[in-house]
């Protein structure tokens, strides 16, 4: 620490403002020297709110176990901690469970906090309520998912410790898409838009909205270049934060589109993952759309909809077009073999079978193209 250290406000000003703009590791620095700051001077509120923040800050940048250290630190000194703060840290805590823990562990630990909540007897349910849609969303069950969301939404109280607006609308968008519900998907992205939020990842929220509400009812003209600038922001900006949700629909949409181009040089600067389902699955999408168009066939949005190709709709090709294609459907089904592997750990640690479900969706529309 230096030896005339700025003020705790001054700090946790300074670390909020670096969240604003999207730059969570500095935040999580600030945060660090905001609750070393406290911890030297015996203040333990300010600390675990600043571990609190730390813990939250360092999330966004995906580097969750020392996450979940400054998480638990903040949710596990009931004598000091705000009850309001400890709240907070164990629902970040869930959070970050929901994407590596199994079904009965987070279950339990839903379980466990809701108890606590109830002998406390805070009005916070809300954000409780709004894990459990996450829950469900995660093991396939999307009504589950949406009666959770709304309830917590309609409990939605405006005081810490909260979840923001946008966070709760946004899970009602990206439920009412995998829905299939193009008038309650418009009806979320409205209230979301009118939030016009000023943080970076919040804005971005906004963007990944308005084009779902494109592929669920695409229209002329393509929002070709609200997904190029979702693309810049999400993908070319340093702040590398966690969830690459944005970057991966700025691809769907610029490859439903037809603009290849940018979409290799995307996953030429930014390859997708390797040991993640989503990206995995969207690697191999990209893929399967290629080879429609070698067929000349029309994109599908096949994580939008069971997309239906007769094989009468598949042309006669030439004899270099057929074996080229042969080699493209090979290299399409090789990559629905990699997430299958993923989709059967993500089934096993979930107990569902949502995400093979997924894959055998994906494999009915090769098993179609390979009829020709």
């Amino acid at each position: 620490m230096p030896s005339d250290p700025p003020t705790f406000d001054r700090l946790r000003t300074q670390a909020r403002q670096a969240r604003e703009v999207g730059d969570y590791r500095q935040a999580a620095r600030l945060e660090r020297q905001a609750g070393e700051w406290a911890g030297a001077r015996g203040l333990a509120r300010s600390q675990a709110r600043a571990l609190l923040w730390e813990g939250y800050s360092l999330r966004q940048t995906g580097e969750d176990d020392l996450a979940l250290a400054a998480l638990l630190q903040a949710a596990h000194d009931p004598a000091n901690a705000d009850p309001a703060d400890r709240f907070s840290a164990l629902t970040a805590i869930l959070h970050i469970s929901l994407e590596r823990k199994p079904f009965r562990f987070c279950r339990n630990l839903l379980d466990q906090t809701r108890d606590w909540l109830f002998e406390l007897r805070r009005p916070w349910k809300a954000t409780l309520d709004f894990l459990e849609g996450e829950l469900a969303l995660r093991r396939g069950d999307c009504a589950a998912a949406w009666d959770w969301q709304q309830r917590a939404w309609a409990d939605w109280r405006n005081a810490h410790p909260r979840l923001t607006p946008a966070t709760h609308l946004w899970a009602l968008c990206r439920t009412a898409f995998r829905l299939g519900d193009p008038a309650a998907l418009e009806q979320e992205v409205g209230k979301l838009a009118d939030l016009h939020p000023a943080q970076l990842l919040e804005r971005e929220l906004v963007q990944r909205a308005q084009l779902l509400m494109w592929r669920i009812q695409p229209t002329d003209p393509v929002p070709v270049d609200l997904a190029l600038n979702l693309l810049i922001s999400s993908s070319i900006n340093t702040r590398e934060t966690r969830d690459s949700g944005a970057y991966r629909e700025a691809l769907r949409t610029l490859a439903l589109a037809g603009r290849w181009k940018e979409v290799e040089d995307a996953l030429s600067r930014r390859p997708l993952k390797n040991h993640c389902f989503d990206e995995q699955l969207l690697l191999a999408d990209l893929k399967l759309n290629r080879l429609r168009m070698a067929l000349r066939l029309p994109s599908s949005d096949d994580d939008g909809n069971e997309a239906a190709i007769n094989v009468a709709q598949i042309p006669s090709l030439k004899e270099e077009t057929e074996q080229a294609s042969l080699k493209m459907l090979d290299r399409v089904q090789q990559s629905y073999a990699v997430a299958q592997s993923l989709a059967d750990e993500q089934d096993r640690r979930l107990e569902t079978v949502w995400y093979s479900k997924v894959l055998r969706q994906r494999r009915n529309q090769l098993a179609l193209l390979a009829q020709r």
